[in-house]
């Protein structure tokens, strides 16, 4: 398997979320905090151990309740966009009074060139308070804000529709694994990372599923195969 290395300052953007940060006072994000974030983010993408996902990740789980249904009520599947926040602790804010520092991870559908088609990609990211780089010898330059820090993408995952149409799909629905792991991949190679579904030549109306990553000058070099599927 050869990975493409990449600058960690990924090239694609995303609107920043309004969701606060619980903290009624926040300090500019220093370089050791910044790295602090970002290791636990990437041990807890590998780990699965996020505390605040959403049951059903990597979409959500609805249970609806209505009249005369049982307490546990009916379930499905929504693939609504959704964000969660994942809160990490760090001494050093803490000390300071200036609270937690947090990641954010959302999904959202990537509408298709024409309407009325169905979403092109199934879009998963990760973000990180953005790095704020100050000097103490500027005048009125304070450190402190009350305003939480902005965040800026650090990992981008998208899966086209055609591969959550095949087996492989139904994988994808049902353990949230598939998705953490590529979040850690696009993390720690500093890539955007897209899953494919690669029709083969053969007749068999099988699949490839490959992983391509695409680097911060947009360049793409193929990560791996993760094998081949049949339609569902």
């Amino acid at each position: 398997m050869e990975y493409f290395y990449a600058c960690r300052n990924l090239a694609y953007t995303s609107p920043p979320s309004d969701s606060p940060l619980e903290s009624p006072i926040h300090g500019v994000v220093r370089e050791e905090e910044y790295i602090e974030t970002r290791v636990q983010l990437l041990n807890r993408l590998k780990s699965g151990q996020l505390s605040n996902m959403p049951g059903g990740f990597p979409f959500q789980h609805v249970v609806l309740r209505g009249a005369g249904q049982s307490k546990r009520g009916r379930g499905h599947i929504s693939h609504d966009p959704f964000e969660f926040r994942q809160e990490f602790q760090s001494s050093s804010r803490c000390t300071n009074s200036r609270g937690n520092l947090s990641a954010y991870i959302a999904f959202t559908q990537e509408p298709a060139p024409k309407t009325g088609l169905p979403p092109l990609f199934l879009s998963w990211a990760a973000y990180l308070p953005k790095l704020e780089l100050y000097s103490k010898h500027v005048e009125n330059h304070s450190p402190y804000t009350h305003a939480p820090p902005p965040k800026v993408p650090a990992c981008h995952v998208r899966v086209h529709s055609d591969v959550m149409s095949t087996v492989y799909g139904t994988h994808i629905e049902s353990s949230p694994r598939i998705i953490l792991c590529a979040l850690a991949n696009s993390l720690e190679l500093g890539m955007l990372i897209t899953v494919r579904a690669q029709r083969q030549n053969d007749g068999s109306g099988q699949y490839n599923i490959i992983y391509v990553g695409t680097d911060n000058k947009g360049e793409e070099g193929l990560l791996f195969c993760a094998g081949v599927y049949s339609r569902r």
